[in-house]
């Protein structure tokens, strides 16, 4: 190479991705706490991660609320949809799912609890909004209203992610400057169209579906992408070598297992 190529080389831009670290702590590390509570944040963060990944929903009476399910059933000792329960009612729940007794009284954590808690922790946030379907833009909408009263405006590291084309869109809207991740179950043929149509930045995938032509398309794409949910460290370094820039896991120090 001469000196001239050399240069050049050097002067190239550095490519700046939305999530720079390798790892997000998909819901905290529910393998160590109830997902998607303060205590599985927390774990997570003691386990080494720079990033985690929660879910946003509704209650009745519009309250957010962090929990990734459409009904408290499976994280809860309730029943029935988020959506049909009010606010006192969900903080009534207890939220410990199947761990024992050192989590017994756990809540449902408040939108505001949870960003109050990543500040804390100086960590980044990926904010799924999951909304129980017909409350997409309602999902949205509150959720960044939220973030517009709590979140630093000089504070990065902030993406907000859903398979709701209607809630990312709401996103794009209310919350411009912030980066945004459109979902899919089905790898896309065109990952750059897609990112257009979706008016987002990254897309997230899930390994399930993900064959190896798939991966050759999106690496071949030069988009940014992250796969979810990958819990063995062999499929996280394949994935990660083959293209991907990010692995959503319930194992925060998978890479260093």
């Amino acid at each position: 190479m001469s000196h001239h190529e050399l240069r050049a080389a050097s002067a190239a831009p550095v490519r700046q991705f939305v999530v720079p670290e390798k790892i997000i702590a998909h819901r905290g590390a529910p393998l160590l706490a109830p997902e998607n509570t303060l205590p599985s944040i927390r774990a997570a963060v003691a386990k080494g991660a720079k990033w985690v990944e929660i879910d946003v929903k509704l209650t009745k009476d519009l309250q957010a609320v962090i929990l990734h399910d459409d009904k408290v059933d499976r994280t809860t000792n309730g029943t029935g949809f988020l959506a049909a329960m009010n606010f006192d009612d969900v903080r009534r729940l207890d939220a410990r799912a199947t761990f024992g007794e050192e989590f017994a009284g756990i809540q449902i954590p408040t939108f505001q609890e949870l960003i109050e808690t990543v500040l804390e922790l100086d960590v980044g946030l990926q904010v799924e909004l999951k909304p129980t379907p017909g409350d997409d833009v309602d999902t949205a909408e509150i959720a960044i209203r939220v973030l517009k009263e709590m979140w630093p405006r000089n504070r990065e590291r902030l993406f907000l992610t859903s398979f709701s084309i209607q809630s990312i869109h709401a996103a794009a809207r209310l919350l411009p400057d912030v980066p945004r991740a459109f979902a899919v179950v089905v790898p896309p043929r065109n990952p750059t169209a897609l990112l257009d149509e979706t008016k987002c930045q990254v897309l997230h995938l899930l390994q399930d579906v993900l064959t190896e032509e798939a991966q050759k398309i999106m690496a071949d794409s030069g988009v940014e992408y992250a796969v979810a949910v990958v819990n063995d460290r062999n499929k996280a370094d394949q994935l990660l070598k083959a293209g991907a820039q990010t692995i959503s896991t319930d194992i925060p120090d998978l890479l260093h297992t």
